[in-house]
């Protein structure tokens, strides 16, 4: 007599399956009256006598610029499933022809992201040739561009025109940048704060710290709420910031001064006195207010450049695991493959099924916020 059934599942993955083989023949035709021959053309994408196709493409294409493979273990793990030998050549075209196909995509997310409200931007040094040259980073929650410069100085200004509110990290050349508003990021501040706080043990750092942590609260819980600060409460975390400010300043006037180094021939060195770091680090809240504080003003201006610093610091990765690149193009294909990837991330698709779809498609589908 049956009493029930006790059920137990098992979710496993199926045997790595063998690449298909699709053969395509083009019928031609010879004309009986005037000799000409005609012939059907082949299916889009199809250009050579034995290639591989769009879906291994987007595999090894996934694994190497998003999961930063490097190319000999790629190949192994490639041979390990599915038993398909591929050289680095091979690897190495299917970068090439995918950052090719994405290159208007990735343009068209570069121009979304430097006409977006607010969009962040950050720079790191890279690799190219033996010579270190550098990837920038314009992004937003839902797109991001990435660009190689020879310079570290070279901006994304310098290709395409932006506007709306740029979040950095006071790297001064960014200020140089027409027809922007600036917002800094506050996670370097409390960093710099920190510092002063447990090397220095400067009092009014730590009063700052507090200040800024408070006022970031309270911006966040005004956004989740949906409703802004209110201009008395903007206007008490303003009138706080100064007297700090102005404690830390009277705290460093009351210092000794620094001794200027002397240069050879026992001449002194031209240009400004020299400051200690944290009347340094005064000088610049007092001079940067408005960019410090905008947070508070613009519900939509966040209160770190935290995205900008995650979508860059893959390239760290990248270069403890792979080192760095043999070539200036090698470069610029991993700049478009990876715009494209981030982007997919961002906006909640597939990989594998945008990176072989139509690029044109998707940039119709691309959501802004």
């Amino acid at each position: 007599m049956s009493i029930g059934t006790t059920i137990r599942q098992v979710f496993d993955l199926p045997d790595p399956q063998p690449l298909i083989v699709t053969e395509h023949r083009a019928h031609q035709c010879r004309c009986v009256s005037c000799g000409v021959v005609t012939g059907a053309a082949f299916p889009e994408g199809v250009n050579a006598p034995v290639q591989y196709g769009t879906r291994i493409s987007a595999f090894v294409v996934y694994l190497q610029h998003y999961q930063l493979l490097p190319e000999d273990r790629l190949a192994e793990l490639v041979a390990d499933l599915f038993g398909v030998e591929l050289c680095a050549a091979s690897v190495a075209n299917m970068s090439r022809s995918c950052a090719s196909r994405l290159e208007g995509f990735a343009s068209q997310v570069r121009d979304l992201v430097a006409g977006a409200p607010v969009k962040h931007m950050d720079e790191t040094g890279i690799r190219i040739g033996g010579k270190t040259k550098w990837l920038h980073v314009m992004c937003t929650t839902m797109l991001t561009a990435y660009r190689i410069s020879p310079k570290r100085g070279s901006l994304f200004s310098d290709d395409v025109e932006v506007s709306g509110i740029v979040v950095h990290d006071h790297w001064k050349p960014y200020y140089t940048m027409p027809g922007v508003e600036h917002a800094l990021c506050n996670a370097h501040h409390l960093r710099e704060l920190k510092a002063l706080v447990e090397i220095e043990k400067e009092d009014w750092a730590r009063r700052m710290q507090t200040l800024l942590r408070r006022a970031a609260h309270a911006a966040s819980l005004s956004r989740d709420g949906g409703t802004g600060l209110t201009p008395r409460l903007m206007d008490l975390f303003s009138h706080r910031y100064d007297a700090i400010l102005a404690a830390g300043l009277a705290y460093h006037n009351a210092q000794p001064p620094l001794t200027r180094p002397t240069a050879k021939e026992g001449l002194r060195k031209r240009g400004r006195k020299p400051r200690r770091t944290g009347h340094n680090l005064i000088a610049r809240l007092m001079e940067r207010k408005e960019d410090v504080l905008r947070f508070l003003v613009d519900p939509t201006v966040p209160f770190t450049n935290n995205q900008a610093e995650r979508d860059i610091r893959m390239m760290k990765l990248r270069q403890k695991i792979s080192g760095g690149f043999r070539s200036d193009q090698g470069a610029e294909n991993f700049a478009t493959i990876r715009s494209f990837i981030s982007t997919t991330k961002k906006q909640g698709w597939k990989i594998i099924e945008a990176l072989t779809a139509n690029p044109q498609a998707l940039i119709g589908r691309l959501r802004l916020a």
